[in-house]
């Protein structure tokens, strides 16, 4: 996929600042037993910002919590439906990973509440669900082959899947607003 190749071209111009944001955000993740998934929104926020400028990421930009409520709000519902589907022997977890994939980069566009964000989410999958799990595969592998890398590898993998991710969402973006207006998911005023 072009957003694989894209995102390590993006990783390799500035790859040591990638490589500290990745390793503070799973340090974060580390110390607050995953709770630290609430900042994965910011991760995104952060990584847009440096591709809109062309720029490295900032570190800092991972810890500005201006929009903290509407991102705990949508990640817990991420989270709650990922759990719940993994009741469903697994498979479900396949589906709520897919339909609620848009949640943390929908939410850097701080245009939609806690629930908004899942139903905007929902609206653009469930009719682009083959897309985002053949994305979400290849992510696994990608990532899976840095894991293989003695794990020093999935310190340069899990970047680009990052940068991957957002552009993945910049290409689809018009759409996902698109079939979140046409279900009538409410904006915040």
């Amino acid at each position: 996929m072009e957003h694989f190749s894209n995102g390590w071209a993006t990783v390799r111009q500035d790859i040591v600042p990638w490589l500290i944001l990745y390793v503070v955000f799973s340090v974060v993740m580390s110390f607050t037993g995953g709770l630290g998934i609430i900042l994965l929104p910011n991760m995104f926020r952060a990584t847009r910002k440096a591709l809109a400028g062309g720029t490295a990421p900032e570190v800092g930009d991972v810890f500005n919590f201006d929009n903290l409520t509407d991102d705990l709000v949508g990640m817990l519902l991420k989270g709650i439906a990922d759990c719940a589907g993994s009741l469903a022997c697994g498979v479900g977890a396949i589906a709520t990973s897919v339909l609620f994939f848009w949640v943390p980069l929908l939410a850097t566009e701080n245009r939609y509440d806690g629930m908004g964000l899942m139903k905007a989410s929902f609206a653009h999958a469930k009719g682009n669900f083959g897309e985002i799990l053949i994305f979400l595969l290849v992510a696994m592998v990608v990532n899976f082959l840095g894991v293989l890398a003695c794990c020093i590898g999935i310190f340069i993998t899990a970047p680009v899947t990052l940068v991957a991710m957002a552009h993945f969402y910049e290409a689809n973006r018009e759409a996902i607003l698109a079939a979140a207006d046409g279900a009538g998911v409410e904006a915040k005023a």
